[in-house]
């Protein structure tokens, strides 16, 4: 196993190590599940080599959640999840434009304060990702390292949004908006300057048990 996802899951067993002896689990802890469509892009700054622009791409985007209240307003949630990222270029070569879709898959791991307004809640925290596919498509589907793209195999984001839910029982149901910043450049030959940009719409169920 990779010595960096070895490291990252030491961290989050270590996050639920500390957070489960403080938390109350008489019927609190809340699972959820949430499913969904993502539109993101690349984000480039300065030189951009042949990409001439870049267009959003619409991906996939599903999540598996456990959360922890500290009180009736605030709270926190750590997620694993999957999420399809990618855009749609028109790219210059030897005086010739043509158009090429990028998209990537992607591992994340999320760890998102919650505070609630009512029914509506904000959430934001900070999430770290790692990529285990990579396509394109020019004039055929191609995987990224048979073209001889070199893209970065781990990203880091900032995540903001906001929710709704709707209590029925031990069920919630939930409608959220995230907005996905990421902050390193996935461009390994550094030929560009790219960071990941997007939006994930998603539908989920919160659970309580017990």
């Amino acid at each position: 196993m990779p010595r960096r996802s070895r490291c990252s899951r030491g961290v989050l067993l270590g996050l639920l190590g500390v957070l489960l002896p403080a938390t109350p689990l008489n019927g609190q802890i809340t699972l959820g599940v949430r499913g969904g469509t993502t539109l993101s892009t690349l984000h480039f700054n300065g030189e951009t080599g042949s990409v001439e622009s870049a267009a959003p791409k619409y991906g996939a985007h599903g999540a598996v959640s456990i959360a922890y209240p500290f009180n009736g307003r605030l709270g926190l949630a750590l997620e694993v999840g999957y999420t399809q990222r990618g855009a749609e270029l028109t790219i210059l070569d030897y005086d010739a434009y043509y158009d090429a879709i990028w998209w990537y898959d992607y591992f994340d791991f999320s760890l998102l304060g919650r505070s609630s307004l009512g029914p509506a809640y904000l959430l934001a925290g900070p999430a770290a990702s790692r990529r285990v596919a990579c396509y394109t498509v020019i004039s055929y589907r191609s995987t990224c390292e048979s073209v001889g793209a070199v893209f970065r195999e781990y990203d880091y984001f900032l995540i903001g949004g906001a929710g709704i839910g709707l209590t029925n029982g031990p069920v919630t149901w939930v409608a959220e908006g995230l907005y996905n910043l990421g902050l390193l450049d996935v461009d390994n030959e550094g030929v560009t300057n790219a960071k990941h940009r997007g939006w994930v719409m998603r539908l989920g169920v919160d659970w309580r048990p017990g």
